[in-house]
């Protein structure tokens, strides 16, 4: 197309800054105010004022027919800076879609209230805005994706920590309650808790109580027994206490014993034990 064709949409968004931004915080507002309160208006519109000014950059910088943005563009800074701020607080990744595509129809309508341009400039130009706004509206799903895994990565290592928690009973007695499923990541950081304890508080008993695990089969005996077995390595002593009746049949009939590790019914029975072995034990008052 000659460029004397071609319209300039970095001056139409220019001309009518004002009126775009007030449409475009009206909309997003309605849309979204009907099922979140935590919107902060003045926010929301430097905000938007911020992303307007991008796009009108790259309106200026020239949109061909493969557009691409770079990732260090204002305007994909901007949109993946908000879309991961909304999904920490529970917005849908629509929303965030719906906050650009709101901009896109707002845009159309001006486009198409511009009585001077010709069929070829207003066809042009409306595909530029479409291949942009379009464009825009999946990176934010990509950032809202992106930084929801974050979020559920951090979220699962945090439950990981509370489910493995190390209590130190008395000089050098240490209690590890283990509740839930055993799998090989968890088994990983069992180990790595218990000999971090071990190490810090200078235990030479460490009571390992599996009675909140579920299943007892031949992976989870070879979990245990490796962490056993590290335990060992810095001078310490490992009681393992809880193991239930069918458990206990079930690793019988695996082929499984727990050789070498002193094991006791209870969780009582287990600190009783561990006592004795520091040179304690319970007396009645």
């Amino acid at each position: 197309m000659p460029d004397s064709e071609v319209f300039n949409l970095a001056q139409l968004i220019t001309v009518h800054r004002e009126g775009i931004l007030q449409l475009w915080v009206k909309a997003v507002l309605a849309a979204w105010g009907r099922r979140y309160t935590d919107i902060n208006e003045l926010d929301l519109r430097t905000q938007t004022g911020r992303l307007l000014e991008a796009l009108r950059t790259v309106f200026a910088e020239g949109v061909s027919a493969v557009w691409e943005p770079s990732p260090t563009h204002a305007v994909v800074i901007l949109l993946h800076h908000l879309s991961a701020e909304r999904a920490k607080v529970g917005y849908t990744p629509t929303d965030t879609a719906l906050y650009v595509m709101t901009l896109k129809g707002i845009l159309r309508e001006l486009l198409e209230q511009q009585s001077n341009l010709s069929l070829s400039a207003f066809s042009h130009s409306l595909g530029q805005i479409d291949r942009v706004m379009d464009r825009l509206a999946l990176l934010t799903f990509n950032a809202y994706t992106e930084t929801r895994e974050r979020v559920i990565t951090q979220q699962s290592l945090s439950l990981l920590e509370l489910s493995t928690p190390v209590v130190r009973l008395w000089d050098r007695l240490l209690l590890l309650p283990l509740i839930g499923v055993i799998d090989t990541q968890r088994a990983r950081q069992i180990t790595e808790r218990m000999l971090e304890a071990i190490a810090h508080y200078e235990a030479t008993v460490a009571i390992l109580d599996v009675t909140g695990v579920p299943v007892l089969d031949t992976s989870v005996a070879g979990h245990l027994m490796k962490t056993v077995a590290a335990a060992r390595m810095l001078g310490a002593q490992v009681v393992m206490t809880g193991i239930s009746p069918d458990g206990a049949q079930t690793l019988i009939k695996l082929g499984i014993a727990f050789q070498d590790v002193i094991t006791r019914a209870s969780l009582r029975a287990g600190v009783a034990e561990g006592l004795r072995m520091i040179g304690k034990r319970v007396v009645a008052a």
